[in-house]
């Protein structure tokens, strides 16, 4: 079964700025300008997919397509080869023969449906042509996206696709082109994979009508839903010996595989290196964006942090902080580690005296959602260096009840967003919006010291499919990305994982931070205050898992939802990330690569743009996880993923979200 990879063809991320207005005919920002581009050369014609030909199993996907895709979709259409017989019988003509049958500037579904029907396989295969032309006729946007599915090589001459695709991305960051191998040979699927890797886009394979029609589905439904996420490019070592260097700062890398089961020692790591000054304590953490498997509970992913000195002595913290198991559709696996006070702990073989500040960081994946695939992983080094706590106020004991924020009613529209960096940030007052069974969507809320968050939410009215439950679930995360003690009313109970509610037409929660953000909550607080002591950005995390992951789960759940900090503000250190001033080795000149690899070289050489130096990682939590900038969004951000499991119609297929990165995300052993 291939897992079906393209479906963020449409996803347009939610901007950073504040919640806007939907007025009437408002895109929703879910979707972005789409060309499906199509193969109709005459290889298309073979009778070779159980008794059909190809283009038949080819239309009736995308008459299967088109009644799922999301309203305010702009899906344009363009086929290549589909020539008349004078056309056909020359070469020089039909490498010209490029045809847009349907615009890409709405959802004309009766257009698309007539227009693939009339398609009659006959000519050559332009590709590096039809990607030029497909890229110029999609409208201006700030995502935009070219599908193409074809089962054969460029045979048109001039230079080869992927070179047109790298130079496509050069000149249009916010464009990716994902590719379909159908029935294709092997030279034709590394093309088509060099051509979605040259954009940051995403290549499946397909050989029967029922993945054809799976992916494409999948790949389209995607539209309206996305993860963006931001960091530094930067190239982990394979092993403990090539670990890179990591100043503080907020990283991107990938995964290469997982592993047949959790913890069994087969899965892939990166290492890194960081250096922590006296008296510091590095707080580190992961964020794997992993594509699902094929939808049984069953099937579980880890993400584990371990930390060893020089000499490969275990610094004996992770293997419980840093545990992070979930189940498929359940949202992104975040593990976080704190390390003891650098030089003042009996640790002595890694945060002792003399243990001169360098500790190995390994980062690993294992279990088996995407056992083959690579996936990306969001990689943070905060740096909290050593304060005077004379005058701060004392840690919290124990919870403290604070009033329930009111369940509100209505607010102004916003558009959704998919990840902790791109968060929907808190608005003056309630906010409303939509949710798909399968989502996960990000809420990011402001706090100060002496505050705690509060959220309350109620569902809109909606009709269920029958036999289908759903389950509505609320978690809140620090600054930091550890998960937060929180209290949901009229329970008096705190809890680390948030809350879990049957989902029905008109269901209310609330969900309040179970203890005030103070400073000395981490050392000195009780159980349920010991991750709320950093001011910042505090996230609520939103979802809506269902029962069934088939295709009769793509409906919305209309919401209302109000968040803010409640409390008065008190006093703390407003700490940087950056760390102390005296460690120097964090000014290296080419952070993120090994010291005898700083060219560029070898497992451990620094990817473009290398490492965050101190003085442009940025300072402050929010900094680090703030919203992308525009560079970031066009070179180092990742493209959508979807945490919902989509499954397949009638072949009982059921499909996971991939990512669509800015790392090749191709599928491996293809």
């Amino acid at each position: 079964m291939v897992v079906g990879l393209l479906l963020g063809t449409l996803t347009l991320l939610a901007p950073a700025g504040m919640p806007q207005a939907r007025a009437e005919g408002f895109n929703t920002g879910r979707t972005a300008p789409s060309m499906l581009v199509f193969d109709a050369s005459g290889s298309m014609a073979a009778d070779d997919v159980g008794g059909r030909s190809r283009m038949d199993v080819a239309k009736e996907a995308v008459t299967t397509l088109v009644p799922m895709l999301p309203e305010d979709a702009a899906v344009g259409l363009m086929t290549y080869g589909n020539s008349d017989p004078a056309t056909a019988a020359s070469q020089a003509a039909g490498c010209e023969d490029v045809k847009t049958l349907v615009e890409p500037t709405g959802l004309d579904r009766e257009g698309l449906i007539s227009a693939i029907e009339g398609v009659e396989p006959s000519g050559y295969t332009p590709i590096g042509l039809s990607l030029r032309r497909a890229a110029a006729e999609l409208p201006e946007a700030e995502m935009r996206s070219i599908v193409l599915v074809s089962d054969g090589i460029d045979e048109c001459g001039g230079p080869p696709p992927c070179e047109v695709a790298a130079d496509l991305a050069g000149k249009h960051p916010e464009l990716r082109i994902h590719t379909i191998g159908f029935k294709a040979e092997q030279a034709a699927r590394d093309e088509l994979a060099c051509i979605a890797e040259a954009t940051g886009g995403t290549f499946a394979d397909a050989s029967d009508a029922e993945t054809l029609r799976d992916e494409l589905l999948v790949k389209m439904t995607r539209a309206i839903q996305g993860y963006a996420t931001q960091g530094r490019p930067v190239t982990g070592g394979v092993t403990a010996e090539d670990a890179v260097d990591l100043p503080p700062g907020s990283y991107l890398d990938v995964l290469e595989h997982g592993s047949p089961a959790i913890d069994d020692g087969e899965g892939f790591s990166r290492f890194y290196r960081v250096q922590i000054a006296p008296g510091e304590i590095a707080h580190l953490s992961a964020t794997m964006v992993l594509p699902g498997g094929d939808g049984d509970t069953n099937r579980l992913a880890q993400l584990q942090l371990r930390t060893s000195s020089e000499d490969g002595v275990d610094c004996r913290i992770g293997e419980v902080q840093a545990r992070a198991e979930a189940d498929l559709g359940e949202g992104p696996i975040t593990s976080t580690i704190a390390t003891p006070r650098m030089g003042e702990t009996d640790d002595l073989a890694c945060f002792g005296e003399d243990a001169g500040g360098t500790v190995l960081l390994e980062v690993e994946r294992t279990g088996n959602p995407a056992l083959e695939e690579a996936v990306p992983v969001e990689v943070q080094f905060f740096a909290e260096e050593k304060v005077d706590l004379d005058g701060m106020p004392p840690a919290a004991k124990h919870m403290l009840p604070q009033e329930p924020l009111a369940v509100p009613k209505d607010g102004e529209q916003i558009q959704p967003a998919f990840s902790f960096a791109s968060a929907v940030p808190a608005g003056e007052g309630s906010m409303r919006g939509t949710i798909i069974p399968g989502e996960v969507q990000f809420f990011r809320i402001p706090a100060e010291y002496g505050q705690q968050v509060r959220a309350a939410l109620t569902l809109g009215d909606f009709d269920v499919p029958e036999g289908m439950t759903l389950s509505l679930q609320a978690r809140m995360f620090s600054p930091l990305r550890d998960s937060v003690y929180t209290v949901a009313p009229p329970s008096t109970d705190s809890s680390a994982s948030g809350l879990a509610e049957p989902a029905m037409s008109g269901t209310t929660v609330q969900l309040t931070q179970a203890a005030p953000i103070q400073y000395r909550n981490r050392e000195d607080g009780g159980t349920e205050a010991r991750t709320s002591f950093l001011s910042g950005d505090y996230y609520l995390q939103l979802a809506v898992v269902p029962s069934d992951y088939s295709a009769q789960r793509l409906f919305e759940l209309p919401y209302v939802i109000d968040l803010d900090a409640v409390g008065k503000v008190g006093d703390g250190p407003d700490l940087s990330g950056q760390g102390a001033a005296s460690a120097e080795d964090r000014s290296s000149a080419d952070p993120g690569s090994t010291p005898e690899a700083s060219d560029g070289g070898g497992a451990g050489a620094a990817s473009d743009g290398g490492g965050a130096d101190p003085a442009s990682a940025g300072g402050g939590v929010p900094e680090l996880e703030g919203p992308p900038s525009e560079d970031e969004r066009a070179g180092s951000s990742l493209r959508p993923l979807v945490w919902a499991v989509l499954g397949g119609l009638g072949g009982g297929i059921v499909l996971a979200a991939t990512v669509i990165g800015a790392v090749a995300l191709v599928r491996r052993g293809r």
